[in-house]
């Protein structure tokens, strides 16, 4: 069995895509598979991924006949995978060259953690493309039920972690929603034993609100409410394996945070009307989730303005549309 699967989805990427690939041919781990699926790109990304898989024989290139969006194509790239442990990267980001070694080794040395993290840094370039952070090699070992309140302070990004690939196999990202990861990740978390918490800046998040995954925040979108379904998947995969009664204050807390975030992107729309949405997500929050009054607020001020909960807690006490 292949150590370590990571799955790259790529939509016309053609701009960063050699940094990124870049990346993951040149890693220290000796045993590595590297799945990219072309998503129906209109650019040069498929003509990219040949000419890797062509030099590369550790890169399995496929495409999708049209495009299926991220999630799906991460889902065909899990099914197509044979990795031990299975990560993803997107596109447009980059990681260090040791990350899948230190991570894998780190695993060898803990019994094999059902996910294993490392830390991200929020980048707009490439210069830190090749620097090499060893600030801890050996991890931090959780038994997750004994520490349900780790899961808050965790990225819900996928990228910057390995997942056992039994754990997630017969699970996937829901399909034709943003924020896939949110579900996705806090769910793995949920149903997984145990954690191996490495504290190196390994991944590399490229914020560019004009292009690349991450723009999708800055701009009007008609799936801002994907969020409701989403935070309420959390909750619905705890149910499912029996493990709500251990997490409910935390997945409450997890589901209200990633509801009012998108409340700040709301504000950066150009639109006259903006209120009036965030008036309607305000509503479906408070329907589907509560109000605040047993949610730390402190805790909630690192992931929302306070302005943004100040807001909200107005809208749960008022009870009806605020006049602000």
């Amino acid at each position: 069995m292949t150590k370590v699967s990571v799955i790259v989805p790529v939509y016309n990427a053609e701009k960063y895509l050699k940094v990124c690939l870049d990346s993951l041919v040149n890693q220290t781990l000796d045993d590595i598979e590297i799945i990219v699926i072309d998503d129906a790109s209109e650019d040069n990304s498929l003509e990219i991924i040949k000419d890797y898989a062509l030099k590369y024989s550790f890169i399995k290139a496929y495409y999708n006949d049209k495009n299926i969006g991220q999630s799906e194509t991460r889902n065909r790239g899990i099914s197509l995978s044979s990795g031990k442990y299975i990560g993803f990267l997107d596109a447009d980001d980059y990681v260090s060259l040791t990350m899948y070694k230190t991570m894998y080794d780190a695993a060898l040395d803990n019994n094999f953690p059902d996910i294993i993290t490392t830390r991200l840094k929020i980048v707009s370039d490439n210069s830190y493309y090749s620097k090499e952070y060893t600030s801890d090699l050996k991890g931090r070992y959780l038994k997750i039920e004994n520490n349900p309140e780790m899961i808050i302070y965790e990225s819900p990004s996928c990228c910057n972690k390995l997942f056992k690939s039994d754990l997630i196999k017969n699970y996937g990202f829901i399909p034709n929603v943003m924020w896939e990861d949110v579900a996705f990740t806090y769910s793995c978390f949920i149903k997984a034993d145990d954690v191996l918490m490495m504290n190196n800046l390994d991944y590399f998040y490229r914020r560019d609100i004009k292009s690349g995954v991450s723009s999708k925040n800055y701009v009007v979108n008609s799936h801002v409410f994907d969020i409701i379904g989403v935070a309420y998947k959390i909750e619905r995969e705890a149910k499912k394996c029996n493990k709500y009664a251990i997490f409910k204050k935390q997945i409450k807390f997890l589901q209200v945070a990633n509801c009012l975030q998108r409340i700040i992107e709301i504000e950066n729309w150009q639109i006259e009307d903006k209120q009036s949405i965030k008036e309607k997500l305000y509503y479906m929050i408070l329907e589907n989730f509560g109000n605040l009054d047993d949610v730390d607020k402190a805790l909630l001020s690192m992931r929302v303005d306070m302005d943004v909960i100040e807001e909200f807690d107005k809208f749960c006490r008022v009870g009806k549309k605020l006049s602000l």
